[in-house]
């Protein structure tokens, strides 16, 4: 994503001077506000998972002048900030799903320097080998379903109950529906855990039945 972002960056930026002189269009000051807001929030987000140096961020006010150069900027700055929307909602997946549902009294951060990293509640940093072993498994089997599963593959998990907490059991299954959802793939559970199953039965083709 870096390379092309550098990639896209170069190119908006080598075309700019033509582009504003032959950009026909103009911004309101509403239409400028609710725009630039809104890319506010998302270089925020981007920041929170490591992904944007907020030192980077310009603050622009808005001029009637300046306005179609304010135009050009803004639809820069959405191209630029675009090509992390793909990561930036695996990752606000995978460090959700871990700090929401999963982590207590610890949490999964993410830094542009030393990647994922975990805290305690009381800011002490933790290696993964020094979480319990259902949350290394968790961390695991989530990094890869997210981060390293190709679209239209078929994955096999057997037993997703060993090493979790019952409550865990119960969100796996939701959790792993959002996860299909984003990555485009098909999975294929083993399970004996009515937990894991929790209330999507219509989903449960039982083996023993069916011999």
């Amino acid at each position: 994503n870096s390379q092309q972002s550098f990639k896209i960056s170069q190119e908006l930026d080598s075309s700019y001077p033509d582009r504003l002189i032959n950009e026909k269009d103009k911004l309101t000051k509403e239409e400028y506000n609710d725009r630039f807001n809104k890319l506010k929030e998302k270089q925020k987000k981007l920041a929170d998972n490591g992904l944007y140096d907020l030192s980077k961020q310009k603050i622009l006010d808005y001029s009637d002048t300046d306005s179609k150069a304010l135009l050009v900027y803004l639809n820069d700055l959405e191209k630029k900030l675009g090509v992390f929307d793909n990561l930036l909602e695996k990752l606000e997946l995978f460090t959700g799903i871990l700090n929401e549902r999963r982590f207590t009294f610890k949490r999964i951060q993410v830094d542009r320097e030393k990647g994922f990293y975990f805290m305690t509640s009381r800011e002490k940093e933790l290696e993964l080998n020094q979480l319990s072993s259902g949350e290394q498994h968790e961390v695991v089997l989530l990094y890869e379903l997210i981060f390293n599963a190709k679209p239209n593959i078929l994955v096999l998990i057997d037993e997703p109950e060993i090493s979790l907490h019952i409550t865990w059991q119960k969100e796996f299954l939701k959790d792993l529906l959002r996860i299909i959802k984003i990555q485009n793939i098909q999975v294929l559970i083993a399970t004996h855990s009515p937990s894991i199953i929790n209330d999507r039965w219509d989903l449960v083709y039982n083996l023993e039945k069916a011999q």
